[in-house]
């Protein structure tokens, strides 16, 4: 299927999805008709946000696996989510607003400060792929229990709050957060968009890049920033979303290859597709009470990558 076709009907999924984010439970048709802004702040803007947030985290897994040319590379495997976390409650800790714009700058310096020594890591050409996964892994169990040291040793409602939002939580969203959030997220999207060309020869190996005059160093340098702003664009807006980051570019990979300019466009697509539709079964399975977003996609993530692993897709 040619790629304008799969992204438009794409884009129609997604547009149905989120009318349906927006009218589905207990709604009474002539009060949103008389409120339309009401049922805007009260659930569009948390459908656009999901949008967002699995737009930022899906291209943030497609930048690490190609970087890093490990396919099991994501957020979560490579500590960078928990970084982030850590970034985050430190500065809920301190007094920060858990939407968006009081935790963003301690998200996003987490997520850097972790992807750092995998950066010098992966410049050094003795490191494996393993190793830097297992690496990775290390770090993530480190952040996550700095997490939850934090939290025991301060109890100010901000760190409270943190429990559910660890798990994935869309319900603090706000029409500045959720515009925020998938703008950014664009905007990451369009500038990392165009070194889709030197992406494609890192497919190739990092000599194969190098011999066809890629310069690996800006090229890291970029990937990895792109990559530290929309995970700590998901975090902070968020907590930890889980699978995003790992299924969704494979899936897409499955679907239209690895060239990145068809990768790229899909990924953002797609995974505001994946958090908008688990959004909506978190919030609707066992109304009024709502599930974690995360739990939902840990919950369909996981069964689809063994299936995907029985299929062949470790090969593919």
């Amino acid at each position: 299927m040619k790629l304008s076709r799969l992204l438009f009907l794409s884009l129609g999924l997604l547009t149905i999805i989120f009318v349906a984010a927006n009218l589905w439970g207990d709604l009474d048709i002539q009060f949103a008709v008389r409120n339309p802004q009401l049922v805007w702040e009260l659930r569009g803007s948390r459908a656009l946000l999901a949008v967002g947030v699995g737009a930022s985290l899906a291209l943030a897994g497609a930048l690490l696996q190609v970087l890093f040319s490990n396919p099991i590379c994501e957020p979560y495997t490579l500590g960078i989510s928990s970084g982030a976390a850590l970034g985050a409650v430190i500065a809920g800790s301190m007094g920060a607003q858990w939407v968006l714009q009081g935790v963003a700058i301690g998200s996003l310096f987490g997520a850097m400060l972790f992807t750092l020594p995998l950066a010098v890591l992966a410049s050094r050409g003795s490191t494996s792929g393993q190793s830097l996964l297992l690496a990775g892994v290390m770090m993530g169990f480190f952040g996550s229990s700095m997490v939850a040291l934090v939290m025991a040793l301060d109890t100010s409602s901000g760190v409270a709050q943190a429990l559910v939002w660890l798990l994935g939580d869309l319900s603090r969203a706000t029409s500045v957060s959720a515009c925020l959030t998938l703008g950014c997220s664009l905007l990451v999207a369009v500038w990392i968009y165009r070194r889709r060309l030197e992406l494609d020869a890192l497919l190739l190996g990092e000599r194969s890049a190098r011999s066809v005059g890629v310069e690996m160093d800006r090229l890291k340098r970029e990937v990895l920033a792109a990559s530290s702003i929309l995970v700590a664009i998901g975090v902070a807006s968020s907590g930890m979303i889980g699978f995003v980051g790992l299924m969704i570019p494979h899936l897409v990979r499955r679907q239209v290859g690895s060239i990145h300019a068809r990768v790229i466009p899909l990924c953002v697509v797609w995974g505001g597709i994946s958090v908008l539709l688990s959004d909506l079964v978190a919030r609707s399975l066992f109304s009024p009470r709502e599930i974690p977003v995360g739990v939902i996609t840990a919950l369909i993530g996981a069964p689809m990558y063994f299936f995907w692993l029985r299929r062949g897709g470790a090969h593919g």
